[in-house]
């Protein structure tokens, strides 16, 4: 069983547009929803998903984020630890304080990355998959 982050743009692209996600990412999710593959929503995704959501930017809150979680065999959710917090230190080059705690949490988890941000996936700093 392989585990994968996915970032706040590859969830909600799966829970409301899949088509959009790129092949692998797709692939992915899918083994995801079988309970094939683990798939982690850092805290970082989740508190941006609520932001996102006041902002109007997303029907998708927390209840549905909770309960797609519950209703997933493979998903479940990735406390923020002093792990991640030690791998975000050094994470210098990475600006966005979303994406910087999103990458630690991949780099402190030992999984790929499911994210469209070529920031992240061309910084040869995380695995990432789209």
């Amino acid at each position: 069983m392989s585990s994968y982050v996915l970032d706040t743009h590859a969830y909600l692209l799966g829970v409301t547009a899949p088509k959009k996600l790129g092949k692998d990412a797709l692939r992915i999710l899918r083994r995801i929803e079988r309970g094939e593959d683990e798939g982690l929503i850092p805290a970082a995704v989740a508190a941006e998903i609520v932001m996102l959501a006041e902002l109007g930017r997303t029907e998708i809150g927390l209840p549905e984020l909770k309960a797609s979680v519950q209703d997933t065999p493979g998903l479940r959710f990735l406390s923020l630890d002093l792990a991640q917090l030690e791998v975000f230190s050094g994470l210098r080059n990475i600006r966005d304080p979303f994406d910087r705690l999103i990458a630690s949490a991949a780099l402190a988890t030992g999984s790929r990355l499911i994210t469209k941000d070529s920031l992240l996936s061309d910084s040869g700093l995380v695995d990432a998959v789209w």
